[in-house]
């Protein structure tokens, strides 16, 4: 039975890691490829824990780790950064397999560092002549440009799928057809998700593969190396082609078959030790600090700033469908003031997915609930914006005596009548997401999120529709917020079922708790701000300017006249 997947955060410096963990023993990193995250390496996950403590970062620039504080980043400088890890983890010796640019740096870091690596394993270690470096520095890396249209999604989703048709991928002929299958959709849908995490900034990690030595590397080698390949894959070598003396072993074509090999080889030279339980994650000077919660068996992400022991913390519900992600500039301008914590609803953002059947309020207040006794905050004041003001009125109604006030932004609030009407057409329009082969399930979310900003309701398109405002459609703060309604997919239809669903007029008129209501008029759910202000006459409804500054300052405000 495979051990639980957890996931943590850690600060390494001045900058923060993320990295999954499963098993016992010694201790084995895990590297990936360029431009995925540790996601990619689950099935590795899985198998390899049944021999050895796993623990699998993303490198950094990928997933959700931090870009190492450099304009060009070497290979060199990744293993050294692996090294710097280890010590904020306080591990003394490791294991380590790469695969394509995370072998660049497990050998690279076996060369560095021998005394803290035992073995080192790859799985398609890229070899490159000096021409083809130079080849693919100059074209294979083309930045990612946000475009009104949502065009770029689907240039990454054919640019990700291609990498797996040709090699390399921008070479469109017989000589260089790929020997492998496409991925499924899934894989491919992941893939692109991991590259708009990254960004245009996905060219500074990758670039490394390029700049490497490469097989000059070899001659510094003190430790065990076993440089492993598959049949068909894009980094295959032959054992003819590497130095005199090097350990090879060509691996099976079938990655499961492959897997079975490597499990073996690395059993041969495990490091020496354990490791020590995953260590808070520290605090950094103006951001939240990021870490899980265990609930249930179940990882959720927790972002807070500030004691939230030393008064009534301001909890934030995230708009739904998404996540706390693009919430962390408020949370710092509320923290100046107060303590504040964030969570990624379960099923949504980076934390693990619910079972369709799970996918409602009710839910989403108990986990909410459960993460509030975790920490033990008996009190709370409840931010809800969109969406997320749902499971805020319902938190406030189901445990009363544990919800201080009530802040509301733009909440989904609808009369029966527009239930009836607005809610019913709107959910025809959203049918479930599941990836397309041509990637147009991108594209189909893109636009419905950018039409919710120029008609309401987003489905009428006609001139008397229109919103009389300046639209909030900057196309990079559209590919965020699109980035991560898309990391759950399967999210995303029950979600808007349970939020149009969702009786606002009428459970907001029943909550006791102080309330304030803000929006900018520029929230795509503002056309919703009147009905919300007339059902309790004792709340206190203020129009704000679309920024954190201004959300936070009208709610600290607020809270300081209530306590």
């Amino acid at each position: 039975m495979a051990s639980m997947i957890t996931k943590h955060f850690v600060t390494v410096g001045s900058r923060r890691l993320h990295y999954h963990r499963s098993g016992v023993g010694p201790v084995l990193i895990l590297l990936h490829a360029s431009a995925c995250s540790a996601k990619v390496m689950r099935s590795h996950i899985d198998v390899l824990s049944e021999s050895f403590t796993v623990i699998a970062p993303d490198t950094p620039g990928f997933g959700l780790s931090d870009l190492l504080p450099m304009a060009q980043v070497t290979t060199e400088d990744l293993a050294d950064a692996l090294a710097d890890t280890l010590d904020a983890l306080g591990i003394d010796q490791v294991s380590v397999y790469g695969r394509h640019t995370g072998a660049q740096i497990a050998v690279e870091f076996a060369a560095r560092h021998p005394d803290r690596c035992a073995m080192a394993l790859t799985d398609g270690f890229p070899v490159y002549t000096i021409e083809e470096r130079i080849k693919r520095l100059a074209g294979y890396l083309p930045p990612i440009v946000p475009e009104f249209d949502g065009s770029h999604l689907l240039w990454i989703w054919f640019r990700y799928r291609e990498q797996h048709v040709f090699w390399p991928w921008n070479a469109h002929d017989l000589a260089h057809r790929a020997d492998t299958d496409v991925p499924d959709l899934d894989f491919l849908h992941r893939g692109v998700i991991e590259l708009l995490e990254a960004g245009d900034g996905y060219r500074i990690g990758y670039a490394t593969a390029y700049r490497h030595r490469g097989l000059d590397v070899v001659a510094d080698l003190t430790v065990p190396v076993c440089f492993g390949g598959r049949p068909g894959d894009s980094q295959g070598h032959t054992p003819e082609m590497m130095p005199a003396g090097t350990w090879t072993q060509q691996l099976p074509r079938d990655k499961h078959e492959a897997l079975r090999v490597e499990h073996q080889l690395l059993r041969q030279h495990p490091a020496n030790g354990t490791a020590p339980e995953a260590p808070a994650c520290s605090a950094l000077t103006g951001r939240s600090t990021t870490d899980y919660l265990n609930i249930d068996d179940r990882m959720v992400l927790v972002r807070t700033i500030g004691d939230l022991h030393t008064a009534p913390p301001v909890l934030i519900i995230h708009r739904l469908p998404g996540s706390s992600a693009l919430y962390d500039p408020l949370l710092c301008a509320i923290g100046k003031s107060s303590p504040v914590l964030a969570l990624d609803l379960p099923g949504h953002g980076e934390s693990d997915a619910l079972a369709d059947d799970e996918q409602h309020v009710a839910e989403w207040v108990r986990s909410v609930l459960s993460v509030l006794d975790r920490l033990n905050i008996p009190t709370c004041h409840v931010y809800g914006h969109n969406g997320g003001a749902t499971v805020a009125v319902e938190l406030a109604l189901r445990h009363p005596k544990r919800i201080v006030s009530l802040l509301l932004d733009a909440p989904v609030c609808l009369s029966p009548k527009e239930r009836d009407s607005i809610g019913s057409v709107w959910l025809q329009g959203v049918e479930p997401v599941t990836p397309a082969w041509d990637g147009s399930h991108l594209l189909r979310v893109w636009h419905m999120r950018r039409d919710m900003a120029l008609w309401w309701p987003w489905f009428e398109k006609k001139r008397e529709f229109a919103r009389k405002v300046d639209p909030r459609i900057d196309p990079a703060e559209l590919t965020l917020e699109v980035r991560e309604i898309m990391k759950q997919p399967g999210s995303f239809a029950p979600t808007w079922r349970s939020v149009m669903d969702y009786p606002m007029a009428t459970r907001l008129a029943q909550a006791t708790q102080p309330c304030l209501l803000i929006s900018a008029k520029t929230d795509v759910f503002a056309p919703c701000f009147q009905l919300a202000a007339s059902v309790r006459s004792d709340l206190l409804a203020l129009w704000v300017d679309d920024d954190c500054a201004a959300r936070a300052q009208a709610m600290i405000e607020f809270i300081g006249k209530i306590e």
